[in-house]
């Protein structure tokens, strides 16, 4: 239970406080994950720098794939669940064991440290980020310091392995289809292994700690992102191949219409397609499809304006 108090130290510091940090905290957490990581890795995609880009795309699904499945796979409750001395400044769903946020962070962040090693200012305050993202879910009371080290974990080896396997396409650029048929066959099998296998049902007063089904919902939208980069990357690099030897103001175009773009497809098209199907698979249809589209129809557009110009 040692993580258990740790916990409960962070807890009590809290209210020693009074909560002064709890909303700066939140918003470490918050900026880690999310729609922000994902427009992050557009923004550079689109109009900064396309490898790097790329880079932050598979590393940051492929961190996510791998912790989807270990999520599934030992289903550890949230540390409230465990002990009810424990309480969080906000709740999160699903299971605890590792820390999404935290495989996030390290992925995106990581990617950067990876890509621009020659600068020790960025990469000081790119590790800190990653640290205050993994301090912020143990003093937030969301997670145990297991399940963020797991996630740092995560993070790091995907984003040394890819380096290594992005040397590798170099070198053999006719065998880049392996990318996106090794996504292929993964994805099927997780979703297979996640589908049929036994998942623990305890109830606590007749109320079930955590339903199983909607967590696979979350599995089933990370292993869309996985299919969706794997193919959206392969289509960009065979068939749109766009370029980002343009003007800055056109750039900054693509970025502001892509970004509301990506707005549109978070905030309305993925719920409307999620909500109007009560299938996993409506979530996993979003998911792919939406990075599908961030990173080879929309694309599609620059050839266009290439052209045009």
């Amino acid at each position: 239970m040692t993580d258990i108090q740790y916990l409960l130290f962070l807890q009590h510091a809290r209210e020693m406080l009074g909560g002064v940090f709890d909303s700066f905290f939140l918003q470490i957490s918050n900026f880690s994950s999310g729609i922000f990581v994902w427009l992050f890795a557009c923004i550079m995609f689109w109009s900064v720098d396309k490898k790097i880009g790329r880079f932050l795309f598979l590393n940051v699904a492929l961190s996510r794939f791998v912790m989807q499945t270990l999520k599934l796979t030992f289903c550890v409750y949230r540390p409230w669940i465990r002990s009810a001395e424990i309480l969080p400044i906000e709740k999160a769903s699903g299971y605890s064991f590792p820390s999404g946020h935290t495989v996030t962070a390290a992925a995106n962040y990581g990617t950067l440290m990876e890509r621009y090693r020659g600068s020790r200012a960025l990469g000081f305050f790119l590790a800190l980020m990653i640290l205050l993202t993994m301090f912020s879910r143990n003093y937030i009371g969301v997670h145990t310091p297991q399940d963020v080290a797991v996630g740092l974990l995560i993070g790091v080896v995907v984003v040394v392995c890819g380096a290594r396997a992005w040397e590798w396409l170099e070198a053999h650029p006719r065998k880049d289809y392996m990318l996106p048929c090794a996504g292929i066959v993964m994805v099927a099998l997780f979703l297979a292994y996640i589908s049929l296998r036994a998942y623990p049902l305890d109830y606590v007063d007749g109320k079930l700690l955590v339903n199983p089904e909607k967590m696979k919902i979350d599995g089933f939208k990370d292993a869309g992102r996985m299919l969706g980069v794997a193919l959206g990357w392969f289509m960009e690099r065979r068939w749109v191949r766009f370029r980002m030897d343009v003007p800055v103001l056109r750039r900054a175009a693509r970025a502001c219409f892509g970004a509301l773009l990506l707005l549109f497809c978070e905030s309305c098209a993925m719920p409307m397609l999620c909500n109007a199907c009560g299938s996993p698979w409506a979530p996993f249809a979003a998911t792919f499809f939406e990075l599908i589209l961030l990173m080879a129809i929309y694309p599609m557009s620059f050839a266009r304006e290439k052209r045009n110009a």
